[in-house]
Parts: C-alpha cells; structure tokens; sequence
C-alpha cells in the first residue's frame, strides 16, 4: 500500500519525558525517508533505548517474589517458597520461586485506581489449597474460597483435602487441576493431611466480569465455619494477573496498558506499517499519513 510521507500531513512532535532522546533524534533524522523505514527505525531506537513491550501487558500483576506491590493488603499472609508446587501450571504460567500465603479466615486485597475506560476486568491467578481444607458437609466443614470484586462475590466454592469422602463443591474446568491431595511439602497435623493446585486462568468466571469504575477492589478470603491456623490448613496465590477488556480507550495508549509513552509510539507504527484497522485513528476508513498526524496529536495531548 502506498502512502504519503507522514510528516508532510502535518504531524508535529515533542519530546516527552519518556520518549527517550536518541529516539527523538530518530524522529528528526528520518522526517524524508519513507514511511516504513522511518517506521522501522523508530521502533528500533524505541526498543533499543528504553526496553519497551509492545504487547500490552495486563493492568496489573504479581508473582509475589520480594517486597509485596503496595496495592497489596496481605492481611496476615506472607510470602512463602512454593516447596512441591514448584513446576506445576502450564506455559508461561507455573508456580515458582514464592507465592503469597495465608491462613483461613484470613483477607488478602488488592486496590487499583486511576484505570483507564474499560467494560470489564478479568483476573488470572494460580491457587494453591493447602492441608486440612474441609470441603462442605458435617463438621468438620466449611472451607470456601470467596473472591469478591468492589465487594460483590463473584466466585465462592469450597475445596476439601483431608479426605476422599468430603466433599468439594468446586468442579474444576478444563486444565483447571493441576494436582489432587497430593504432597506438595505442606504437610499439616501429621502426614494424613495434602495439598492441591488450580490454575484458575482457565476458570471462565474469572473473565470478562463487568466493571466499569476508575478504581477496583479485589479480595480473597478462604471462609467458613471450619476454618483453622496457618499450621492446621491455609492456601496461597501465584502469577495474579488483572486485565482490563472493552471501553473507549485513549487513542494515545495505543498498547492499552494505561500508560501515555514511547511504547504506543512503536505499537502504533507497528499497526501503521501492517496496516491493521487499529492504525486508522482518525476513522476516515484509510490508514495514511493523517492518522500519524492525529495519532501524535492525540500523544501530544495526554489522549
């Protein structure tokens, strides 16, 4: 597809903070090559001068290794080596190094705020069920894992371990259970007790939860009439992910990962060059050099 030197539609550039300067030079350097060399090589000196990702990552996530993020409110739960969890999970996403620990009874939240436009939120998480949980049914019972979102449960099932014949209500989707009372290295009140792993990414009522509000409480709490100390059963949860679908966004936050910098500047001139849909910003059904212009004018902006 054959297009106008984007420069000459008017676009005009300053450099921001996080624009680094040997990529503005790019951007002086190569106003008369062709579009897609000066695409080219402005990607190139984006990623060479400040590491970008031009895949937009979730809004928020964690693999509870070091300090805890300070949106975390671990309550009484700490970090903890994964002992026998580790390598469990699928690719990309396995327990490893530490995950975040914590007795029944015991809430684990999360608070984000200043969230760009969005429809819904989705969470990924792997979760660890941790000795004596009891299930549902005669005492002992009542272990139920609740996770709420802005203070509406959204998930709340009970997982049991001590024994085969309690019953567990969660039933685990497709690739969900990764492993059924087994010994992971957290052995409760003698060696009768095991362990279990879910990767919950894989379990749809994590996705696609409607929310559209600026901010976003999340919470985790095993709870119930059964639950009991850190030594006698616990859980834990690893690689918590939380993303954002939907919503007008930004043009300028091209990635959509709620942040206006060099990163979008090479997201965007990737989709320009390819040209895909998302490169027609100013929705005149072309992709030429006017959507450069009203991209940067947009960047230039905050929006």
């Amino acid at each position: 597809m054959s297009r106008p030197d984007p420069f000459k539609a008017g676009a005009t550039l300053s450099t921001k903070n996080s624009l680094s300067v040997t990529a503005a030079n790019c951007l002086a350097a190569h106003v008369k090559d062709s579009p897609m060399n000066h695409a080219r090589t402005l990607i190139a000196a984006l990623a060479a001068t400040a590491s970008l990702s031009l895949a937009g990552p979730p809004i928020w996530s964690s693999d509870f290794e070091g300090s805890l993020p300070a949106e975390v409110s671990p309550g009484v739960a700490t970090t903890t080596g994964v002992r026998g969890y580790a390598g469990l999970g699928h690719d990309g996403n396995r327990f490893d190094g530490s995950f975040l620990r914590s007795p029944t009874g015991n809430r684990v939240t999360i608070t984000l705020t200043d969230l760009p436009a969005h429809d819904s939120v989705s969470l990924d998480f792997l979760f660890a069920a941790i000795d004596s949980l009891d299930g549902t049914g005669s005492y002992p019972e009542g272990d139920f894992l609740n996770v709420t979102i802005d203070g509406v449960t959204i998930f709340r099932e009970s997982f049991a371990n001590a024994a085969p014949t309690q019953f567990q209500s969660y039933v685990s989707a497709s690739g969900v259970e990764l492993a059924r009372r087994l010994d992971l290295g957290f052995s409760g009140p003698g060696s009768y007790y095991t362990d279990s792993a879910y990767d919950m990414s894989l379990e749809p009522r994590f996705h696609g939860i409607s929310h559209t509000a600026p901010t976003l409480t999340v919470s985790f709490i095993m709870e119930g009439p059964g639950i009991q100390s850190l030594d006698d059963e616990s859980w834990a949860i690893d690689n918590l992910r939380i993303s954002l679908e939907g919503g007008t966004p930004c043009p300028a936050d091209f990635n959509q990962d709620g942040g206006i910098d060099g990163s979008d500047v090479a997201a965007f001139f990737l989709a320009w060059e390819a040209s895909l849909s998302e490169a027609d910003v100013n929705q005149d059904g072309g992709i030429d050099g006017s959507d450069v212009s009203a991209f940067f004018e947009h960047w230039e902006s905050g929006c």
